[in-house]
């Protein structure tokens, strides 16, 4: 008899894994909604970004612009903010993500985050321009701050997920 040793986290069918993703990002819509205040609101990384990002490396096929669009419009209406700034914003980080995911399977999760910070900078950057542009007074100082606790939380994301690393730390 062959027995094999069940793998963590389990393999998820690929007929299934709509059903994760989907759950996934409701919690991060979720945990978004939560009334934040203070330095907690200033140091909040976008959850919904982090999960786009997280399931376009994670998946061969990727997540498509449009439903990055579409929760991009969601997360505006969330926010209170200029219809299309978080849009515009995730379309760019899931385009970057795809583009260089087989450079990131190439490092460690360790290098991966440090390859994911530029990344979530950048995004953070795209939001904060398209809402100074639409006359919005921008918070600009809190960008690094938002995206450096975006990086922790997509390592901590993808060392529970046990993203694919070329090698192991």
């Amino acid at each position: 008899m062959n027995y094999e040793m069940p793998s963590f986290p389990p393999r998820i069918e690929p007929r299934q894994e709509w059903r994760v993703i989907a759950l996934t990002l409701l919690a991060a819509f979720l945990i978004k909604q939560m009334p934040w205040h203070g330095w907690a609101l200033l140091l909040r990384p976008d959850f919904v970004l982090i999960m786009l990002l997280f399931w376009a490396q994670r998946r061969q096929d990727g997540i498509s612009f449009g439903l990055a669009f579409a929760l991009g419009l969601m997360a505006d209406v969330q926010d209170g903010v200029v219809l299309g700034q978080n849009a515009l914003a995730y379309c760019v980080g899931v385009f970057l993500v795809q583009h260089f995911r087989r450079r990131l399977a190439m490092f460690t999760l360790r290098h991966q985050a440090m390859q994911i910070f530029p990344l979530l900078l950048l995004t953070e950057v795209v939001a904060l321009v398209t809402g100074w542009i639409s006359t919005r007074t921008p918070q600009g100082g809190w960008v690094i701050a938002t995206a450096v606790t975006g990086t922790l939380l997509w390592w901590a994301l993808a060392h529970a997920g046990r993203m694919p690393a070329a090698r192991e730390e």
